[in-house]
C-alpha cells in the first residue's frame, strides 16, 4: 500500500508519449539500417559485374598472348620473350614516339566498351599480384571504378560539353602498337575535365605513354579555357608517388586554401595540391562562368554558392 493514499496507474498520456517517441527512433533506425543494407548490396553487386568483366578480359588477353606466364621478358630470344617485355623491347630499338605521326603510334582516348575494361581490370589485378609497391588498383579500387563506367551523364557543365564535347566519368587509352587492350585508364572529377586517378599498365611505362594521356587532359582544358569554358588553371591533387610526373608536366605546388573537407582528406591521403596556369592571357570572365568564383563582398551571406 502506497502511505498517505490508493496506488495511482501511471499517466496514460506519458506512456503514449514515450511509445510514439520510441516508434520515431526506430523507425529513423531501421531507414538507416535499410538504406546501409542497400548501399551494401549494391557495393557487392557492383563487384559482382566487375569480376564478371575482368574474367572476359583475362580471357581475351590470354587469348591474344598477352597475359603469358612470363609476359615481362625482354629475353634476347624473341620466342622466349613475354607480350609486354616484347613491346618494351621493340619500343626502344625502333625509337617509337607515341605522337600522331602514323597510326600505329597515335594514342586515342576515349569510353571503353564492357570487354575493354575486362581487359583493365585484368592487368589491374596482375600488376598489383606480380609488382611490388604497384597500385592496388582492383583490389582497393574496382568496384568504383565500375561504378564510374556505369554512370550515365557524363560530368561537366554544360558549356564543357559544348566547347570540347562530353567525355564519359571514365577513359580508357589506346594504341594500335600495344594491341586492343586500353594500356591505361582516367577517371574525370566533376567538373568533367580535371583528372581524379590516372593509372598506366606497369609493363608499359616509361614509354612516354603517361605523359601522352596526360598531355590530352590538359590540351582539352585548355581548349575550354580558350572559350571561358573552363578555368585558366587545372589544379590536381596527386599523390605523393605521383608528384615527381605531374611536376614534369609542368605542375607545381597548389597554394590556395583547402576547404575543411579538403584539408582534412589530405592528411588522411597524403595528397599533394598541385596547379598548372593553362593561358597566360586568359579571356576576362562574364562573371556567369560555372567556374567563375565573386570576390567576398559580392557572395551571399550564409552559401558560398547564393550569389
Amino acid at each position: 500500500h502506497a502511505r498517505g493514499g490508493s496506488l495511482s496507474s501511471p499517466n496514460p498520456g506519458s506512456v503514449m508519449g514515450n511509445d510514439r517517441e520510441m516508434t520515431v527512433v526506430e523507425r529513423q533506425v531501421a531507414a538507416m539500417m535499410r538504406k546501409q543494407r542497400e548501399e551494401q548490396d549494391e557495393q557487392a553487386a557492383l563487384a559482382r559485374r566487375a569480376e564478371e568483366l575482368r574474367s572476359r578480359g583475362e580471357q581475351a588477353l590470354n587469348d591474344n598472348g598477352d597475359l603469358d606466364v612470363d609476359s615481362d621478358s625482354e629475353h634476347d630470344d624473341l620466342e622466349r620473350r613475354g607480350a609486354t617485355g616484347r613491346a618494351r623491347r621493340e619500343f626502344r630499338d625502333r625509337g617509337l614516339v607515341f605522337d600522331s605521326s602514323t597510326d600505329e603510334v597515335t594514342v586515342t582516348v576515349r569510353a571503353m566498351t564492357d570487354l575493354e575494361l575486362g581487359m583493365a581490370f585484368a592487368w589491374m589485378r596482375r600488376d598489383q599480384r606480380r609488382y611490388e609497391g604497384a597500385t592496388s588498383f582492383w583490389s582497393k579500387a574496382g568496384t568504383g571504378i565500375q561504378e564510374c563506367f556505369e554512370e550515365e551523364r557524363c560530368p561537366g557543365d554544360k558549356d564543357v560539353h559544348a566547347a570540347v564535347g562530353a567525355w564519359p566519368r571514365l577513359i580508357g587509352a589506346f594504341v594500335p602498337f600495344l594491341g586492343p587492350a586500353p594500356f591505361a585508364f582516367a577517371m574525370l572529377k566533376d567538373d568533367g575535365l580535371t583528372v581524379d586517378t590516372m593509372g598506366v599498365r606497369q609493363g608499359f611505362r616509361r614509354m612516354g605513354l603517361g605523359r601522352t594521356v596526360a598531355s590530352a587532359f590538359i590540351d582539352r582544358a585548355r581548349r575550354a579555357a580558350k572559350v571561358r569554358a573552363g578555368p585558366p588553371e587545372c589544379v590536381i591533387d596527386a599523390v605523393p608517388d605521383a608528384v615527381a610526373f605531374w611536376r614534369a608536366m609542368g605542375f607545381s605546388n597548389h597554394g590556395g586554401a583547402d576547404s575543411p573537407t579538403t584539408a582534412v582528406m589530405r592528411k588522411l591521403c597524403g595528397d599533394v595540391a598541385m596547379s598548372m596556369t593553362l593561358l597566360e592571357d586568359p579571356p576576362t570572365p562574364r562573371g556567369h562562368e560555372w567556374w567563375f568564383e565573386k570576390p567576398e563582398e559580392q557572395r551571399g551571406y550564409w552559401s558560398d554558392d547564393s550569389w
